[in-house]
């Protein structure tokens, strides 16, 4: 079966329509196997855009477009009409609505929605890392963090690795275990990617024996907010953490995650980080 054209149209680089063009192709079951999606950049003028469509009239292709120049869409719109093709505006509507909305023009800049839609699809992306690599269950992906957070159980190495996924950083955490050996793949990255956390003995305490009781675990679990159990755990991670000193250790002991969050890139990319 011949693939169907898909042709994309932008001011800009067009990555943003590429994206979305891209996961809209992932809920199809031939996904992108059954599109070819050709992708046209810096189509600024009529002519431009003529070459554009001709191509587009001799494939049969679909147009979609970010054309945010309300005279190139106008122009868009009729060329398509008279060529007979389909066409999806994907910001049109969009730009015309919130120009009513905020009585306001929209500035008609060619190229603007790329660095926004970067921004979000890293945000996805990122997100989907730390699922992926929450708690140690996959090391493949330990060349490609930006940050991986290393500590006991119960110490917000996941709610961290979440939030600042949310930020875009694509975070790994490794859980500390006594009598099972650190991964050895963790001495072939970077160390100073690699953040140490621990917490105060009583608070750990209150936070598993809290955490048992929601699960209602009962009997044998216990040992797990026994206080003998958490000193011993807390110690093994000291000596994790003084074994390899160029990893900062951060106490999370009543830091709000947001806190933590801001302490960690300090240390792992300093204050004076771009946001």
């Amino acid at each position: 079966m011949d693939r169907q054209p898909i042709y994309i149209v932008s001011g800009g680089s067009g990555e943003t329509a590429h994206r979305m063009v891209q996961a809209a192709l992932t809920q199809f079951a031939k996904g992108e196997s059954s599109a070819l999606v050709r992708r046209f950049q810096n189509v600024r003028s009529q002519e431009d855009l003529d070459r554009v469509l001709q191509l587009a009239a001799d494939k049969r292709a679909v147009i979609i477009h970010t054309t945010v120049s309300r005279e190139m869409r106008d122009y868009l719109d009729k060329r398509c009409a008279e060529l007979r093709l389909t066409q999806v505006d994907l910001f049109g509507n969009l730009l015309d609505t919130l120009a009513l909305y905020l009585r306001e023009r929209p500035e008609e800049r060619p190229g603007s929605f790329h660095a926004v839609g970067d921004k979000y699809f890293r945000r996805i992306e990122a997100i989907e890392f730390a699922l992926k690599f929450d708690d140690g269950i996959d090391m493949g992906g330990l060349v490609d963090a930006d940050i991986v957070l290393v500590g006991i159980s119960r110490t917000s190495k996941t709610p961290l690795s979440m939030y600042l996924a949310m930020e875009g950083f694509k975070v790994m955490n490794v859980p500390l275990v006594p009598g099972v050996p650190l991964p050895p793949e963790l001495a072939g990255i970077p160390q100073g990617r690699i953040v140490g956390l621990t917490i105060q003995a009583d608070r750990l305490q209150e936070i598993r024996a809290y955490r048992l009781k929601r699960l209602g675990a009962t009997g044998s679990a216990d040992s797990y907010s026994d206080m003998g159990r958490i000193l011993d755990e807390l110690a093994y991670a000291d000596d994790v953490f003084k074994l390899h000193r160029r990893w900062p250790v951060l106490d999370v002991t009543g830091r709000s995650i947001e806190e933590t969050a801001g302490l960690v890139l300090d240390r792992v990319f300093g204050k004076e980080r771009a946001v």
